[in-house]
């Protein structure tokens, strides 16, 4: 079991005399990060640590806890609802995984123009579901300048709410059910009380559980939840959408290379699949020759091999046979979207349109 795995599935929640035992030696660990956290709030607070505005208005969409949260899903949603209302919307994201530097532009709405080892998995896969900018940008300052001088007139942060050094016009902020310490003792990589920070918070639900807020919390809070809307299969390079019924009964692999693919196994049962093998891979994991042939292998044995989108641009490269490898849509849907789309637009100075959203998100 890799290290992540273990800090996710039994460190963090306590499970068993591993998990209070490990949590007991990173709790001094998790002290010092939280002093570091601290400091850098404090920073920014009194002005030693400087914010940059920038020449467009900016939204991020962000969290407290590491990975799993929604994000992504989240971000692609917030951004095709803005773009809908008129504005010309740049998703920024940081690129992690991809080997440049600088900026790029990975689409300029026709689709990525370079590869996942470039630019990193989540921006092309951005870049699949967005008719707008997706730009890769270590400093997101850079990224959101590049956005502007596209004629951009809105930047959606793709994982924001920690980077302080730009100022945002809205800050929403997706929670989830997890709590505890912070890093490395827990999952935490700030404390709830940052919340403070944040103009809406999303109450992400998994297996449809809902959630209570946390404790005095100022923000608009929404219920949301994600859920599968399709299965995607990459023909020649072009996505194809069909509907999610075709899993039913079909013996399937899950490959994965998320943060907590635990939800992605449990929407696959959801829909009667029969997932007959398990290939579990880090995050943003670069895959290799060998890994396709493996999975390949054991494919010829079952109907299909299913995955994620973030992990079907980097799967895709590979031949496998045609009609085998397809990847699930996930997509949040959002109580009283409206009123949270019109709080947005207002901060970034759209006109609301109420009537476009219903109140479980859908457009």
């Amino acid at each position: 079991m890799s290290l992540a795995r273990h800090l996710r599935e039994t460190v963090w929640p306590r499970r068993g005399v591993a998990g209070h035992l490990g949590g007991a030696v990173l709790r001094p660990l998790s002290g010092v990060f939280g002093l570091g956290v601290a400091l850098r709030g404090l920073g920014y607070r009194f002005g030693l640590l400087g914010s940059r505005q920038a020449p467009i208005a900016v939204v991020s969409v962000g969290n407290l806890a590491i990975g799993g949260t929604g994000k992504t899903p989240v971000t692609l949603w917030l951004a095709g609802a803005l773009q809908a209302r008129g504005a010309r919307v740049a998703i920024v994201s940081r690129g992690y995984g991809g080997s440049a530097r600088g900026v790029t532009v990975v689409s300029q709405g026709g689709g990525p123009e370079v590869g996942p080892d470039v630019a990193g998995d989540e921006p092309v896969m951005l870049a699949r579901g967005f008719a707008g900018v997706v730009i890769a940008a270590p400093r997101r300052l850079d990224g959101v300048v590049a956005a502007a001088a596209l004629g951009c007139t809105v930047a959606v942060l793709d994982d924001g709410f920690q980077h302080r050094a730009l100022r945002r016009d809205f800050d929403l902020v997706l929670v989830d059910g997890r709590r505890g310490p912070l890093l490395p003792s827990g999952p935490l990589r700030e404390p709830l009380r940052a919340l403070k920070r944040a103009d809406a918070v999303l109450l992400m639900a998994r297996d449809g559980q809902p959630l209570a807020a946390p404790d005095r919390v100022r923000a608009p809070v929404h219920a949301a939840f994600l859920e599968a809307v399709g299965v995607v299969e990459s023909l020649g390079g072009v996505w194809r959408l069909a509907p999610m019924g075709q899993l039913a009964g079909r013996r399937v692999i899950a490959v994965t290379g998320i943060a907590r693919p635990e939800g992605f196994y449990a929407t696959l049962r959801r829909w009667e699949a029969v997932i007959d093998e398990v290939f579990e891979f880090p995050d943003h994991y670069a895959y290799r020759r060998e890994d396709w042939q493996r999975i390949a292998r054991r494919g010829h044995e079952v109907d299909l091999i299913v995955t994620t989108e973030k992990d079907l641009v980097k799967l895709e490269a590979f031949p496998f046979a045609t009609g085998k490898l397809v990847a699930l849509r996930i997509a949040p849907q959002v109580e009283r979207a409206a009123a949270l789309l019109d709080a947005i637009s207002a901060r970034v100075g759209l006109s609301a349109h109420p009537a476009e959203e219903t109140d479980d998100g859908h457009q």
